[in-house]
């Protein structure tokens, strides 16, 4: 019989180790990609909040307000100024969270089982997904840190009903909401996992419990919609957002298939690439299976139909984009990690010990040679299916071009949408302009910069810049 001493010992070290391989993969990504347009906006709002500008949310186009203020907050410890501001320090922020994902499932290997929190915390941390929207300055590391955080929290406040565990549980979900509104989505998806697991008759007794869950979600709310009770319109913004993202929810640009994500994951090739992570699908839905068998024990089918629920909400709605599957595949990976141990429960003798490691690994090296060139080559291609719109390479060279040039030189920049995220990368250049038609003064800007969307007037004589795919900036300077 295994010692339980030396048990623990091998799956802390192992944890530890795992920690620290994902830490490195993220660090090495933080640097290989110009900022994302929705990255700079973002990091350009904190900017402003951090030179004490304030911030006002925007209920039409923007989410929560946390990642703003978080971000200035960690700025502030560390001593940034808003002209130290990069993009390596923001997108450090978000890989905290990235990295406190897999803490926190790590953490409940009690309640999922070590060996499949092992192996699904393996899978999340080489998973290019994971790597690339864990050191990426948008709202989803966060977003699917705090899901996580409220699915363990209200399973431990499921199984044992106290008045801090519902604070806290209230506090989590009120972070979720001032992270982004699609949070109800999640909301959503919990309770039916909750539902699932518990006989409604039982919830009765856990009632004074959700009111106090309620107020603290509230508070939280209240807190960051308000700007810290500086801007009491934002709590009504809030609420009105609803409306927006419900109007926007179908027949935008970003509309999809419902298949869209399970195309992503399953074998599949663009533009010649090959791409997919078909073992990773096949051992969650495996494990699914068995969540639903007498073997699994509530927390375990809790994680089956918080995820399934989860990935069939995105599926239905139309608008999606890559990382809005981060959360959800999280759960697919801990779903493969309990798939992987059930089949291995059912080998004769010694195999079934080593089998999970030996599955594992196979899992592993398997997602790493068909979907590193995601994090290499193709790290700003559009034929990674794991990056949506990626701001071209081939913008660097302008942002260094311009940063040679003194500061007083005019730029124009004439595109529909700003150009972003050169508005980022200008902050400091006061003598830029932006403009969603030419001005009549064009010829008075030392470089005139025109959106390929456009018909140019420029001459034929100028330099191209990509911006994304299929827009190219035509450049030229006086």
């Amino acid at each position: 019989m295994a010692d339980p001493a030396h048990s623990r010992r091998l799956f802390l070290f192992a944890a530890a180790l795992l920690l620290v391989g994902a830490a490195f993969l993220r660090f090495q990504q933080i640097g290989r990609r110009s900022f994302h347009a929705d990255e700079a906006v973002q990091a350009y709002q904190t900017w402003q909040l951090l030179r004490g500008e304030g911030y006002t949310y925007d209920p039409a186009d923007k989410h929560g307000p946390f990642l703003y203020y978080a971000a200035v907050g960690l700025a502030k410890i560390s001593g940034w100024s808003p002209a130290s501001l990069n993009e390596t320090r923001l997108r450090s922020f978000t890989l905290f969270a990235g990295l406190g994902t897999l803490a926190l499932i790590l953490a409940n290997a009690a309640r999922l089982g070590r060996a499949t929190v092992l192996v699904g915390s393996a899978l999340l941390a080489v998973a290019p997904l994971a790597i690339i929207y864990d050191t990426c300055f948008i709202q989803e590391a966060w977003f699917c840190f705090f899901t996580w955080a409220l699915f363990f929290a209200a399973l431990h406040w499921r199984e044992k009903p106290t008045f801090p565990g519902a604070l806290l549980v209230g506090a989590l979900a009120g972070l979720m909401q001032a992270t982004k509104e699609t949070s109800v989505l999640h909301f959503a998806a919990l309770g039916v996992a909750l539902m699932a697991v518990r006989p409604g008759s039982e919830w009765t007794r856990l009632w004074p419990g959700g009111l106090a869950a309620l107020f603290a979600a509230l508070f939280v709310y209240v807190i960051f919609y308000s700007a810290f009770f500086t801007r009491w319109t934002g709590v009504a913004d809030g609420i009105l957002s609803y409306f927006n993202y419900t109007a926007r929810a179908a027949g935008s640009a970003h509309d999809q298939p419902w298949h869209y994500y399970w195309s992503m994951l399953w074998l599949h090739t663009r533009e010649g690439v090959h791409w997919g992570e078909p073992l990773l699908l096949i051992a969650a839905l495996i494990g699914a299976g068995f969540a639903f068998t007498r073997r699994a024990n509530p927390a375990q089918r809790a994680l089956a139909v918080f995820t399934l629920t989860l990935l069939f909400l995105y599926s239905v709605i139309p608008y999606k984009t890559p990382w809005l599957l981060l959360t959800p595949y999280a759960g697919l990976t801990l779903l493969a990690g309990y798939g992987v141990r059930q089949m291995a429960d059912g080998l004769p003798g010694g195999f079934a010990r080593y089998a999970p490691a030996a599955f594992a690994f196979v899992l592993v090296v398997a997602g790493v040679w068909r979907n590193f060139p995601a994090l290499s080559r193709y790290a700003a291609d559009d034929r990674n299916p794991y990056v949506y719109q990626p701001t071209s390479a081939d913008l660097a060279r302008l942002v260094t071009a311009v940063a040679a040039m003194p500061a007083d030189r005019k730029i124009a920049v004439v595109s529909p949408d700003h150009a972003w995220p050169l508005p980022w990368y200008w902050r400091d250049r006061a003598s830029t302009g932006y403009f969603a038609t030419p001005p009549a003064n064009l010829s008075s800007y030392d470089l005139v910069l025109f959106d390929s969307r456009f018909d140019s007037p420029l001459p034929a004589s100028v330099t191209a810049f990509g911006l994304r795919p299929n827009v190219v900036l035509w450049c030229t300077a006086r």
